[in-house]
């Protein structure tokens, strides 16, 4: 050995190696330092969202006080330029918490060479209670309008009820459970299978965390006209073969729907109608089919068309005795007697269906000698004949005046007494005409098989257009009848 460190060439290549090695080792060690230096650059990354993981959202709901963070990141320029914000995630992992109030820290992840420097913030104040739900009544909220002159019923949705989840401190401001519906002109009904519901405070704001089961509703909405209930009037056209008279004139219904506006609607009061006999060929009972049409002004009529069951028989006569006029309209200060006939009453011969003569006696007929507007004085004064419906008078036999004089009595006392005696003779109006109204005198063409022009006549609904039930109102008066 020392025979080698003495030799000079061996110790200037031992130096020659020693240094290499050391520059070599400078060189490794200091080169990467410095060139990483060179190349590494920071990055903020804004409003990162804080997601949610672990918790069971059918039996908890969660509050917190961040919902986004700041990121300050650092690499490379390569790394930080081409990784997309959404590579960057935060998120808060909720499986082990219990409710009630925590303080958690947020979880990260970066994209490959990249770093995190810093957080902000890097914690979350969590506030969790379960969830609570209650039922409540499904109610609807109707803006805007329909077409003009249309009207929007009651509306129609189901279900009635629907359940609200909330927190429990939450739970209390529900004040509705509700769907919208807003109209614009419509003139058919609405209809909305999946109408959203919402829940709202008292005030009308919207409580966005409540779950709503179900979430919709099936609704109408009724849209339409306003319409009015009519009774049916039903006057003849045409005639019946022979010597045929009718007996009942059964409609379907008795009343009718007219559609329209409200100032048309409000000044009808009953619907009129007209029924050809022409189609009636023999006695008996047919079905005829009834027409209906909306009146002027009016948008439609429901039905549109009815049967009506007509019957019919031949013709026969009866002669109701003693009939008793009655005396009406007379004036202050007078007294009325009847001179001629002296009875008071009149024989009536009567023509008919058989099975409507035989029901007739004196309680359904009305006889009126009206006297109002007459002086003192004798008077022959027509009468005033009311019929059940479809009965008539014989034509050509039968007295159809009567002589009243009106007196003027002399004393106070002796107009007492003659009032007296006038009452006592004379009876007293005690009924309404059978038909509502009063019939003409002459036969009635449904008796005669002349044709009948159509009439206005009294509603059939209404009790005093038939003196008993086995009768009708006026001959040529509307439907009912028997």
């Amino acid at each position: 050995m020392d025979k080698w460190m003495k030799n000079n060439n061996f110790n200037k290549i031992l130096a020659l190696a020693l240094g290499i090695i050391l520059w070599t080792i400078v060189h490794v060690d200091t080169a990467p330092a410095s060139q990483t230096t060179v190349n590494s650059e920071s990055k903020t990354i804004e409003n990162v969202k804080v997601e949610v993981e672990g918790l069971d959202s059918d039996l908890y709901v969660m509050t917190k006080d961040v919902d986004n963070v700041r990121m300050e990141v650092r690499g490379k320029k390569s790394d930080l330029t081409y990784k997309f914000s959404d590579a960057y995630r935060v998120w808060l992992d909720l499986s082990e918490v219990k409710p009630g109030d925590n303080t958690l820290p947020l979880m990260y992840s970066t994209p490959s060479g990249v770093t995190l420097d810093d957080m902000v913030p890097n914690q979350v104040n969590v506030h969790i209670e379960l969830r609570t739900t209650k039922a409540f009544p499904v109610s609807l909220n109707i803006t805007g309008a329909p077409a003009e002159g249309y009207e929007v019923g009651a509306p129609v949705i189901e279900p009635l009820e629907a359940e609200v989840t909330l927190p429990a401190s939450e739970l209390g401001r529900v004040a509705k459970v509700q769907g919208n519906v807003e109209l614009d002109g419509e003139k058919e009904p609405f209809s909305d299978k999946k109408l959203k519901l919402y829940a709202y405070d008292s005030e009308g704001n919207e409580l966005k965390e409540a779950v709503i089961t179900p979430s919709t509703a099936a609704v109408q909405v009724p849209v339409s006209l306003p319409s009015k209930t009519l009774p049916l009037n039903i006057s003849f056209t045409g005639s019946l073969p022979g010597s045929l008279v009718l007996s009942r004139v059964t409609p379907d219904q008795d009343t009718v729907t007219v559609y329209g506006s409200k100032e048309i609607l409000q000044n009808l009061s009953s619907y009129d109608a007209v029924l050809d006999l022409s189609p009636i060929a023999a006695a008996g009972t047919e079905q005829v089919k009834l027409a209906l049409k909306p009146p002027e002004g009016t948008g439609k009529i429901e039905p549109a068309e009815m049967n009506v069951s007509v019957s019919s028989a031949e013709i026969a006569e009866r002669t109701l005795s003693a009939v008793p006029v009655k005396l009406t309209g007379v004036g202050s200060g007078l007294t009325a007697v009847i001179l001629e006939p002296v009875s008071a009453s009149v024989d009536l011969t009567l023509t008919g269906a058989p099975t409507l003569l035989d029901q007739l006696d004196q309680d359904n007929v009305s006889i009126v000698a009206d006297v109002g507007g007459f002086a003192a004085g004798i008077h022959d004064i027509p009468l005033q004949v009311s019929l059940p419906r479809f009965i008539a008078l014989k034509s050509g036999t039968q007295q159809l005046s009567v002589r009243v004089e009106l007196l003027v009595p002399a004393t106070p006392e002796a107009s007492a007494e003659a009032g007296d005696a006038t009452n006592a003779s004379t009876p007293e109006p005690s009924a309404e005409p059978a038909s509502g109204e009063e019939t003409p005198v002459e036969p009635s063409p449904a008796h005669t098989g002349e044709p009948v022009e159509p009439s206005p006549t009294p509603p059939v609904h209404t009790p005093e257009n038939t003196a008993t039930p086995a009768a009708g109102g006026s001959n040529n008066g509307s439907t009912g009848g028997t």
